[in-house]
């Protein structure tokens, strides 16, 4: 494969990128000024800006016909950017949480470029695995251009569900906010149908500053910052042997004090019980530090804009991400009625990871000795990265993306557009581990993936009023979209030497000659491949801008789909009434703003997997628990049933969503004053699901349609400039969003279903923690009532006091519960900003009422019991296991943690908790400087400012930050990452 790696150093490379700016910058003056439409031009060039319609984007910078000619018509959210771009972001999801209603930013980790999630109105699937988070992502589209995501197939030989072999990246991380014009969330099938089935789950549209009319003109952007590192208590041995000891006093037989820790039984032992001070090795202050610089300019026959820029990223750990991205594009009309952009970007991302044990042997897939956990003692903690520094782990994501856009002109009324895109990503990944920190047994990989995206896209445009009153737009189109993801990945244990740090195979016929010992290497090759074909019309009809009536039909051909099911229809109606344009209303100096919309569609969702096209299948599963996709048996090719992956049913069809929306826009006092409110129903029906079958079938589960999830909920923005004069102005935004879901059906008419730990019955939401209900603890085995048992073991004192609900004297999971949710009830942002002459402050606070978690790194933490020493990945100590739980302690019982009951175990109402907050996400302190003095220095504008970034959080949750969880609600400590506390102080620059 070809990389995208260049060979020059980083500041050679920005010297060279500068370079070319400023060479083509100074060219590009020469060009426009003689085609400047205010001095003598060619007759050709004046008929040319004749035909070329002016737009109020001209001045701004934009792509031209991007919109696919199908206009936003439904519910969309448009956050205010001016503040977001002063702020050190790195991704495009932290740019929107608390900024867009219907938004929901998941950042389980806030490790430097990791990847993360976001869903619109409510995840569009369940959650069962992180691998179903993909599925359940929005489409992006930069300037008409649907992004490839991230595929989750690689999972598939995977034993633990932690991070996806390969680098993790975010695929957003490439976007700099400073080149981006606007963001828009559109949520209703109105606002999402153009973009046909990707965007069932929602669109987060992005258009980006393009080229630009105008002098020419330079602007640069620049920031630096520091992330402040977290405050703890930190413990050694002397405090967790404290911890213990009642725990031992009350229950322990002599046989479990014979086996009390090793590394707590001896106090003199200076590894574990000298001088916790781990936290002054692992954490650190992060430097962060962005620039960026842009130059545009031309006139409406030809315009361009170049940008190019750098940003770097520390994190509180170990932790590092770096990119750097290019870009340019043009608008030109070469002749007559024929207009053309393009649009080119180049990003490379460097990522350096964490370095926890969980992760490390998640991705080799081996789990080392467990019997003595990392020393809290910053000396030793050292020693250990001194000897980590002897590996490998490099990360490397490039991206390469393509536009082009060419319309023709036939006639006032009737226009072509056709637009052509590619979207290429390569990630790769480089991991060596020394036996000095893996039991004395190296190991390597190499991950190489690759994906690309090819869109082709043509409409034909019919717009023309009839009369004075009457506007009708037809459009037809078609559309293509070709997909693939594929990887390459190789593993190796007990290399020949620690000084051989790569992973190279053997090649055929010669066993020995590759850097691992044959039957201690594995090898994977995967891909998938998909293409969507697309036939599209929409009439849309418009009276006197007052009522508007919109029909989008579409077409659409999978190749995930059976052939027998391939095509379907998918119908979307919109309709509006702007009744502030009524004669009863126009002259009402109150309300000055009015309208009513509602629309309803059905679009399909691609199914991201290619095998459930064919029905049963066949597949590679030889293997063993951890590598069980093996598809030879010493030295044999083997096939067969495909056991675990589960059974393909035959027919299986599209997919689909049905969505409702109903909306109101208003405003008062000539709009200083505005609010919008929606409601909405999503219906996800016919999704895919396995369901568990009886085990003599040999099969896992059964693949099959037949799953219905509704989505509803209420969106609410109001936005108000209240103070406004020559000195002072004060402006106010704030957005809420409520959704709710349920089960509406499962397959084959089952009314429930139980998959792992997570219970989903019809008529109920899918987002319910399955839990027993806690009670206290029975004191004595005389508190136990007669023939209580768990699951078959009688139960005796010292044990939990759960709630037997069904009564019938044994503990089981029918007396679970379906209670809390990840999912806030309501959660949104309020915004303000003050200014005063050329001062400017703002700030943000964000906030979720109603969520609850599951505290697990307090459970994990009693149960120590069945954890110590155990061959379990979910027995790993970090080193930051030396630091006192976050949680509320004095209300955890002190159970027998030796009992088989597993009265600490994690899905239980004892550790659920509310997870409401409120957040200070931003403040930010602004000095324009005055357009006189700048003028006399030769400069447009400038501006400086300085940033905080989540300042202050009020919240009841005891555990550690209530944005920081898994995607399936669960608290796991030191895993999940909370946001750091940071400052910047930055300027923007024009002349």
């Amino acid at each position: 494969m070809t990389y995208f790696y260049p060979p020059l150093r980083k500041k050679q490379v920005i010297l060279l990128a500068l370079l070319t700016m400023g060479t083509g910058a100074a060219a590009q003056k020469k060009v426009f000024n003689r085609a400047d439409s205010s001095k003598p031009a060619a007759n050709d060039a004046t008929d040319r800006l004749k035909q070329l319609p002016a737009s109020s984007l001209d001045t701004a910078g934009y792509f031209r016909n991007t919109d696919m000619m199908l206009r936003n018509r439904g519910a969309v959210s448009s956050p205010d950017l001016d503040q977001a771009r002063k702020l050190p972001y790195m991704g495009i999801n932290a740019v929107l949480s608390g900024r867009a209603t219907g938004v929901d930013v998941r950042i389980p980790s806030a490790e430097p470029g990791k990847r993360n999630a976001l869903f619109i109105r409510g995840a569009s699937g369940l959650l069962l695995k992180n691998g179903d988070v993909f599925a359940a992502q929005p489409l992006y589209v930069i300037d008409g251009m649907p992004l490839q995501y991230d595929h989750a197939f690689a999972y598939d030989i995977q034993r633990f569900d932690f991070n996806r072999i390969g680098t993790e990246i975010d695929p957003l991380a490439y976007i700099d906010v400073n080149d981006i014009r606007s963001i828009e969330v559109l949520k209703d099938a109105a606002a999402t149908a153009k973009y046909g089935p990707s965007a069932s789950a929602g669109v987060i549209q992005i258009s980006t500053r393009g080229p630009r009319t105008g002098e020419l003109r330079v602007e640069v952007n620049g920031y630096a910052g520091m992330s402040l590192k977290p405050s703890m208590k930190v413990v050694n041995g002397r405090w967790e042997r404290d911890f213990r000891l009642p725990f031992y006093d009350r229950y322990a037989t002599a046989e479990q004090y014979r086996s009390f820790p090793a590394y707590l039984a001896d106090s003199t032992n200076a590894q574990y019980y000298g001088t916790a001070d781990w936290d002054e090795a692992y954490y650190r202050n992060g430097w962060m530090t962005g620039l960026h610089a842009g130059v545009s300019g031309g006139n409406r026959l030809a315009s361009f804009r170049f940008g190019v820029g750098q940003a770097t990223q520390q994190g509180q750990d170990n932790t590092l991400a770096r990119r750097y991205n290019v870009n340019f594009g043009i608008n030109i009309t070469p002749a007559k009625r024929l207009d053309w952009s393009t649009y080119i970007s180049a990003s490379m991302l460097n990522r350096k990871r964490n370095q926890s044990l969980r992760d490390r042997m998640g991705d080799q897939d081996y789990i080392l000795n467990l019997d003595r956990p990392p020393s809290p003692n910053k000396g030793l903690l050292e020693a250990y990265y001194g000897y980590l520094d002897d590996g490998i782990d490099n990360n490397r994501n490039t991206n390469v993306r393509v536009l082009n856009n060419l319309s023709y002109q036939f006639a006032p009324w009737l226009k072509f557009n056709s637009r052509f895109s590619i979207d290429y990503g390569q990630n790769f990944r480089d991991l060596f581990m020394p036996s000095t920190v893996n039991d004395g047994n190296n190991f390597a990989s190499n991950f190489d993936g690759l994906q690309n995206r090819m869109t082709l896209d043509n409409s034909l445009e019919f717009s023309r009023y009839l009369g004075k009153r009457h506007h009708l737009t037809v459009t037809a189109g078609q559309y293509n979209q070709w997909d693939r993801w594929s990887y390459m990945y190789g593993k190796g244990y007990r290399g020949k030497s620690d000084y051989i740090k790569i992973y190279q195979p053997s090649s055929p016929g010669n066993p020995d000659n590759g850097s691992h010992n044959l039957r201690l290497t594995a090898n994977f090759k995967d891909r998938i491949r998909a293409a969507l074909a697309s036939f599209y019309g929409n009439i849309e009809y418009d009276y006197a801008g007052k009522y508007n009536v919109m029909l989008y039909l579409r077409q659409d051909g999978s190749s995930n789909v059976t052939e027998e099911n391939r095509w379907k229809l998918f119908p979307t109606a919109a309709v509006s009434w702007n009744v502030s344009n009524e004669p009863f209303l126009q002259d009402s100096k109150a309300l000055s703003t009015l309208r009513l919309r509602g629309s309803a569609g059905r679009m399909g969702k691609v199914f991201s997997l290619d095998y459930y096209k064919d029905g049963p299948i066949y597949n590679v599963e030889i293997g063993w628990e951890g590598t069980p996709n093996l598809s030879t048996y010493n030295a044999f090719p083997v096939l067969n049933a495909a056991y675990e992956l589960g059974y393909v049913a035959p027919g299986i069809g599209w997919a689909y969503t049905d969505q409702i929306n109903g909306g109101i826009d208003f405003g008062f006092a000539n709009d200083r004053i505005k609010a919008s409110v929606d409601v909405y129903a999503r219906t996800d029906r016919d999704l895919l699901l396995k369901t568990p079958v009886a085990q003599e079938y040999g099969y896992s589960g059964v693949w099959q349609n037949g799953m219905d999830i509704r989505n509803s909920g209420v969106e609410l923005t109001l936005e108000a400039s209240i103070i406004q004069n020559k000195t002072f102005a004060w402006s106010s935004a704030i957005n809420a969003s409520m959704n709710q879901n349920k089960l509406l059906a499962l397959p084959g008419g089952q009314t429930a279903v139980v998959l792992g730990n997570r219970r989903f019955e019809v008529g109920f939401p899918t987002d319910r923690f399955w839990l027993l209900q806690n009670e206290g603890i029975y004191a004595s085995n005389a508190d136990v009532p007669a023939g209580m048992t768990y699951q078959g073991i009688a139960m005796k004192g010292g044990d939990p006091i759960w709630i037997d609900r069904n009564g019938d004297n044994v503990i089981d999971d029918n007396d679970r519960i379906m209670e809390g949710s990840h999912n806030p009830k309501v959660q949104g942002g309020w915004a303000n900003t003050f200014k005063y002459r050329d001062f400017e402050l703002n700030f943000l606070l964000s906030y979720a009422f109603g969520r609850k978690l599951i505290n697990e790194n307090l459970a994990a933490r009693y149960d120590f019991a069945n954890r110590e020493g155990a061959d379990d990945i979910g027995a790993v100590k970090e080193v930051f296991y030396w630091a006192e739980p976050e949680g509320d302690m004095d209300r955890i019982p002190r159970y027998n943690p030796w009992s088989a009951v597993r009265p600490y175990q994690v899905n239980q109402t004892l550790f659920l908790e509310d997870g409401s907050y409120v957040r200070l996400r931003s403040l930010t302190l602004t000095y324009n400087f005055r357009s006189a003095w700048l003028a006399k220095r030769g400069l447009q504008s400038l501006r400086v400012y300085g940033t905080g970034n989540n300042l202050l959080t009020w919240t009841r949750y005891r555990g550690g930050d209530p944005e920081a969880f898994s995607y399936l609600g669960y608290d796991q400590g030191g895993y999940n990452w909370a946001q750091p506390k940071s400052f910047t102080l930055g300027f923007n620059l024009q002349f």
